[in-house]
């Protein structure tokens, strides 16, 4: 089928035909004008629709003839086009427009509070096949008629006014989109940029002339380019205008690095149904691009212009910082998802009163996958015990960070707000739940860019703000948690019984949060503490009249965060129980090109320790007892003695040498090789275990950085601010005084300023939620995993122009963090799945309950502890159970210690399970809970630690520097100790201290050993500049004292020698090299300072690494 007949028989009658298809005009070619307006639309629009009749009739007086009024209205809003950013950014803000003194309407938005959707249906939507386009330029007085000409296969219209165009291709003439419609789109655009600059001349200051000549392409919506079975999507086109020209301008006339950028960002756009048939995907996705109401979302919520905002002193508003302001238009998978939501969404509101739909829905997927009557009822009824979406519908999204959730947030809530039914809006509020100030203050500005300004929403801090909120008439608002240490302070049983007669939807823009300011390996989940609110309320699920929804946004969904508010999916064996309603991962995001990959550049920099007992000169090995071979990891040990002895990390993160150290080399790698970055305005953060490390890396970091800036080549960093930020305590400093009087509020502002550099030292603060695109190196002195590490680590992968990569330098002690970030970015970066069993961990909790229930101690003492707490307070009952439980706790020690792991694991798996299914009420028992909650205070306090645990010295050995990543090694089975110290503690201070202490000062020598390998490259490196012919004529420029070379020149030859030497020398290895061409600014400084001296460097911080003494 050629592309003609396809594009005839078949598309046109899906658009304007088909009674299931979109309902459009077709207009012809010849009704287009040369401005492109379908003429005959827009006239009928504005003389013949209900609110433009009269006004029009006024209008027609004022001109000799409706010919001429058309033409100088065309003109008018051609005007009006030309200094928009796109077609749907000039719809939504002329959706009426004043022209000659009349109102004239150019669009009806649907669901007016008077008219629903009538005015919509007035509204004139047309394709126009084959349409030619050809730009007709006057020149000195000439027409020039042939400069640029092509022809879209179909162009779309609303009311007359141009949308976008579409490029077919035929897979039965061996074309596709993805090649042929692709390319096809590809050449036009840049022969029309060529053609622009020859007519431009340089003379097109103003861009009178490209706004006219390229607006078919740089104002369309979007263009797509389909075959029926891919359709792919391009907007913003206009953003590749430079690469065309610079390969114009540089007379190379390459296009190589616009074609590139062009076919990453030329998407396909994603399938709900995948599985369909080639027509049906074809129509699945034109009906999600091309529906009318679809081209509504396009001009009313997914398009507008982001500026930045600032809040002058003394202003409590913000403003724009200038007019200037770049376009926000979604990529496929951000509209695929938000739709994919709302779809979602009305689906649950078309079921909202039969709590079986779902179930039957489910029972429907299971037949139709074949599986048989048994089985289906077994998965039903397992389902059935599930209480997702039974108190308040959930969605879970896993969306990958600087993915771009806060758009995705804005344009859900903007519908969420419009949605109405019958005359009423359906959802009553819309609350945007964050827990950042600095999240809150990103809220704040994407609000204002989408329109909604501060009048228009109302913000909720604390439980009285809450309760006024609900009744204000303000629809949107913002619930702010970082002042709470839980939801539930908010949602009290006042708040969540007012919340019974009203539709909330909760969006909450990341899942995880931090307690009171400290951060978990595993941290509380907003979704948790939310939901937990309905469904822990009887009340709540006694009076509710209508479901509320709560939305949650994270890149990182835990097993139990799934099994709560994921989507069922366990359709046979093999699968998973638990899916992300939509995800978009780390993983794809990093192959698209949306983020970078933080993994790439982790850098290892270990500090090399001594360990030591204190007044112990370590000698009489030859009197050790237990076992040669120590465990790895062993933090323990004892005396010929008996003293014990304990290696606390805590001090080596707190060694004042260590962080000295470290200090200079983050001072200097962040002038050197950091903040030349971006264009000269990468900036850094310093991630650090405690405060006391924090205040400390401030006072060095601080001291080495002045010293730095000294000279000439760095000066233009002086203004970059060393910034602190933690959770206040009276404990330490306050970070206001070390900040020079500035709240962390405006160190944040300060920091993000665009043209500034800047490091910022953080203690479990911002590595959730703080958007910095410049941010270049995460620098990190503590340990990260699981969850936490992805949060953390992806404060560095976002894009931006000029930025390439991202760097994650690693100090942490035996560089944990290398194999714990990638261990969890290989869980995180697909989609997770989960296959937690609660319902398997319900069975483990009946038979606990059975044997805790049955305990000897529990038959004699629980009738005595349920009469006090019920009907006699008689104190001796008390007293008779607590000397009860005390003779068995140091009666039987190892019975008591049975039971007391029976209580902790029953805990354990109740905290797990409640909410996730419906448990009975025997489980929540408070009289049994209490008795074994005391029982276990009991155990605790009889066996607390009693002994002295003395403290290993730990000194910094005055090596720093950087190692190859190295994988650990499989560790085999650890060695057992045949007489531990107790059951519950094994292997436990059994082994001989001095064996332990030299099993790590081995492991030390080691390390030492990797920088020594390291730093020999580097120095084998510097010996070849020096008997190199262009080597040594960079030393005598080096040891110029004039003026006439400059520092630049010298980076410039330096950099040539090591390309030159990296290409003889192939067996450096890939991180080697990797690693140094990313400092090689840093590496050359390190070269001026080995001159005229053997080559080891005395500065800790650069790469040779030899560390300050510490006398």
């Amino acid at each position: 089928m050629k592309e003609l007949d396809l594009q005839d028989k078949y598309l046109i009658n899906f658009f304007c035909e088909r009674p299931d298809g979109l309902h459009y005009k077709e207009a012809k070619a010849n009704t287009v004008s040369p401005n492109f307006f379908v003429i005959e639309d827009l006239k009928h629009f504005i003389s013949e629709t209900t609110l433009n009749k009269s006004n029009y009739k006024k209008l027609l007086k004022k001109f000799d003839s409706e010919k001429l009024l058309l033409e100088a209205f065309t003109e008018f809003l051609d005007e009006k086009i030309k200094s928009s950013m796109n077609m749907a950014i000039f719809i939504n803000t002329n959706k009426s427009v004043t022209f000659e003194g009349v109102k004239l309407h150019l669009f009806y938005p649907s669901g007016s509070e008077m008219e629903e959707d009538n005015l919509f249906a007035q509204n004139i939507f047309s394709v126009v096949q084959e349409l030619p386009y050809t730009f007709k330029y006057q020149n000195e007085g000439k027409l020039n008629l042939s400069k640029f000409s092509f022809r879209p296969d179909l162009s779309f219209f609303l009311n007359g006014i141009f949308l976008g165009y579409s490029e077919l291709k035929s897979n039965w003439t061996n074309q596709t989109a993805d090649k042929n419609g692709r390319k096809k789109v590809s050449k036009d655009y840049r022969s029309a940029v060529q053609e622009y600059l020859v007519i431009a001349d340089k003379n097109d200051l103003s861009q009178t002339i490209r706004k006219d000549f390229l607006k078919i392409f740089e104002k369309a919506i979007h263009i797509t380019a389909t075959d029926l079975s891919e359709t792919f999507v391009i907007r913003n086109i206009s953003l590749l205008f430079d690469d065309i020209k610079a390969g114009v301008v540089n007379g190379s006339y390459d296009f190589e690095e616009y074609e590139k950028k062009l076919l990453k960002d030329f998407k396909p756009y994603p399938l709900r149904n995948k599985e369909a048939s080639k027509t049906e995907r074809f129509e699945e996705v034109f009906r999600t691009l091309y529906d009318k109401k679809m081209i509504e979302k396009e001009i009313l919520y997914y398009n507008f212009i982001e500026r930045d905002l600032i809040k002058k002193e003394g202003s409590k508003t913000k403003e724009y910082k200038h007019n200037d302001g770049r376009l926000i238009s979604p990529r496929p998978k951000q509209k695929f998802g938000t739709d994919k939501v709302l779809a979602k969404i009305e689906e649950f509101l078309m079921h909202e009163n039969d709590p079986d739909y779902f179930i039957r829905k489910l029972e429907k997927e299971l037949k139709d996958k074949g599986l048989g009557d048994t089985q289906i009822q077994e998965l039903i009824n397992k389902r059935l015990k599930y209480q997702n979406n039974k108190t308040v519908y959930s969605l879970l999204l896993q969306y990958a960070a600087g993915f771009g959730k806060s758009n995705i947030i804005g344009w859900t809530a903007l519908q969420l707000k419009d949605l109405r039914k019958d005359g009423e809006y359906i959802y009553d509020k819309v609350m945007l739940v964050v827990d950042r100030l600095q999240l809150r203050d990103q809220l704040d500005s994407k609000m204002h860019n989408m329109n909604i300004q501060k009048g228009m929403f109302i913000e909720a801090n604390d439980r009285k703000s809450f309760i006024d909120a609900l009744s204000s008439d303000k629809r949107i608002v913002v619930v702010n948690l970082q002042k709470f240490s839980a939801v539930d302070n908010i949602l009290d049983e006042t708040a969540v019984k007012k919340l019974s007669k009203l539709r909330i939807a909760f969006l909450i823009d990341e899942i995880h949060r931090s307690n009171s300011g400290t951060q978990h390996e595993e941290m509380i989940s907003v979704f948790d503490e939310l939901q937990s609110s309905f469904d822990k309320s009887k009340d709540y699920q006694k009076n509710q009249t209508k479901k509320n929804l709560i939305v949650g946004f994270t890149a990182t969904p835990s097993d139990h965060t799934l099994a709560r508010f994921g989507e069922f999916n366990k359709y046979a064996e093999a699968e998973k129980i638990w899916i992300p309603f939509d995800s978009y991962t780390m993983r794809e995001a990093i192959e698209d090109g949306y983020i970078l990959n933080p993994i790439k550049g982790i850098v290892p920099v270990p500090a090399k320790m001594y360990f030591e007992i204190p007044d112990n000169d370590l000698e009489g090995f030859e009197n050790d007892f237990g076992y040669d071979e120590i465990p790895e990891n062993t933090e323990t040990g004892i005396d010929e003695e008996g003293k014990k002895y304990r290696i606390r990390k805590k001090k080596i993160y707190l060694d004042t040498f260590r962080i000295k150290a470290i200090s200079k080399f983050i001072a200097e790698r962040l002038i050197t090789s950091i903040y030349p970055n971006i264009r000269g305005t990468a900036k850094a953060m310093l991630a650090v275990s405690s405060i006391p490390a924090a205040i400390k890396y401030k006072g060095f970091i601080d001291k080495y950085f002045k010293e730095l800036i000294k000279d000439k080549k760095y000066e233009r960093f002086a203004d970059a601010p060393v910034y602190i930020v933690y959770s206040d305590s009276q404990e330490h400093q306050s970070s206001i005084s070390l900040n020079n009087g500035i709240n962390e509020k405006k160190v944040l502002q300060n920091f993000q300023k665009i043209d500034k550099n800047g490091i910022i030292i953080v203690v479990d603060k911002l590595q959730t939620g703080f958007d910095e695109p410049k941010l270049h190196t995460l620098f990190l002195d503590k340990e990260i995993r699981g969850i936490n590490a992805i949060q953390t680590i992806s404060r560095v992968n976002r894009t931006m122009k000029y930025k390439n990569d991202c760097k994650i330098v690693d100090f942490s002690y035996k560089n944990v963090n290398v194999k714990n970030i990638k261990t969890a970015f290989e869980h995180f970066s697909n989609v997770v799945v989960s296959d937690f069993d609660p319902l398997g961990n319900e069975e483990k909790l009946i038979d606990l309950l059975k044997s805790l229930s049955n305990n000897e101690i529990f038959k004699i003492h629980f009738t005595a502890f349920k009469s006090y707490h019920t009907t006699n307070p008689d104190l001796k009952l008390i007293i008779g159970i607590e000397d009860g439980l005390d003779s068995f706790i140091k009666g039987s020690p190892k019975d008591a210690k049975k039971v007391k792991d029976e209580i902790l694991l029953y805990f354990k798996i109740l905290n797990l399970i409640e909410f996730v299914i419906e448990l009975d009420p025997m489980y929540n028992e408070n009289l049994f809970i209490e008795f074994w909650r005391k029982y276990n205070m009991l155990y605790n306090q009889i066996n607390k630690q009693s002994d002295i645990i003395d403290d290993v010295e730990i000194y910094f050995d005055n090596r720093i520097g950087i190692i190859a990543p190295f994988e650990p090694k499989e560790k085999g089975d650890k060695p057992k100790n045949p007489s531990p110290t107790g059951s519950d503690q094994p292997n436990k201070y059994k082994y001989n201290i001095l064996k332990v202490i030299e099993k790590r000062n081995q492991e030390e020598e080691a390390i030492e050993e990797l920088i020594a390998e390291f730093e020999n490259k580097i120095s084998t490196f510097f010996n070849f500049i020096k008997i190199d012919e262009n080597g040594q004529r960079l030393i005598a420029k080096i040891k110029d004292e004039g003026s006439a070379f400059s520092q630049e020149e010298i980076y410039t030859d330096f950099s040539k020698i090591y390309r030159k030497y990296t290409i003889k020398n192939k067996n450096l290895g890939d991180f080697f090299v990797r690693e140094t061409k990313d400092i090689l600014n840093q590496l050359c400084d390190d070269f001026e300072r080995s001159l005229g001296v053997t080559y080891k460097l005395d500065i800790p911080g650069s790469l040779g690494m030899v560390a300050e003494s510490r006398e």
